[in-house]
């Protein structure tokens, strides 16, 4: 839920997307790849002047682990640019990782433009609701965190509404997640904002001042 809230209202626009996958060796603990993700990422620092990203990891079939990044950076519209930064790509990665299978250089990695702006952060929504490469394989151990982000990467409000308790209560009757009289307002409303823009538009009630 949390990465799915920092997606949806980060004010970064992301563009770029690279897919991390190992070869037909791949490490059973999650440290190990934490420290191939950390080289990569101050790869791409060096590389594109400090990018904007947000990260997350998934479990193919086979078990082995795999990493998404998304970027602010945009490779332009000529192929050019976009081809020499994938072989850039590839070779860091196949470097990073210790791996000596050619395939794995010639398809260990995957670069895409994002043509949506909102594509990323409905991607990034999906895969925060997706189970099923989220389960952790029984012979792998040390997984740590599953996503993270650059320090800009953070949900920004887009303004403030004053109201009551009661005000907010009444906003969310009839939301399935609504918490009853017995239970404190959550500190966070997921996916709420349109019942409080509806409240502040007159359309619920008078915002109160």
């Amino acid at each position: 839920m949390r990465l799915a809230f920092v997606a949806s209202n980060t004010p970064v626009v992301f563009k770029t997307m690279i897919t991390l996958t190992y070869p037909n060796v791949f490490p059973t603990d999650g440290k190990a790849v934490k420290v191939h993700l950390n080289r990569f990422l101050c790869w791409l620092r060096r590389e594109l002047g400090r990018p904007q990203y947000l990260w997350f990891l998934e479990f193919q079939r086979r078990g082995a682990p795999h990493i998404h990044i998304m970027l602010d950076w945009y490779p332009g519209r000529t192929n050019d640019v976009l081809h020499g930064f994938r072989f850039r790509c590839s070779s860091s990665w196949y470097r990073f990782v210790g791996s000596r299978d050619e395939k794995h250089l010639a398809a260990g990695t995957r670069v895409e433009r994002l043509r949506n702006p909102d594509g990323a952060r409905r991607y990034a929504v999906k895969y925060a609701a997706k189970m099923t490469q989220k389960h952790v394989p029984k012979d792998f151990r040390n997984v740590g965190r599953f996503w993270g982000c650059s320090r800009v990467v953070v949900p920004q409000p887009e303004g403030e509404v004053q109201c009551t308790e009661d005000d907010i209560r009444g906003l969310l009757e009839g939301w399935e997640f609504a918490p009853d009289e017995q239970r404190p307002v959550y500190r966070v409303l997921y996916n709420q904002a349109d019942r409080f823009r509806a409240y502040c538009s007159n359309q619920l009630d008078d915002c109160s001042e």
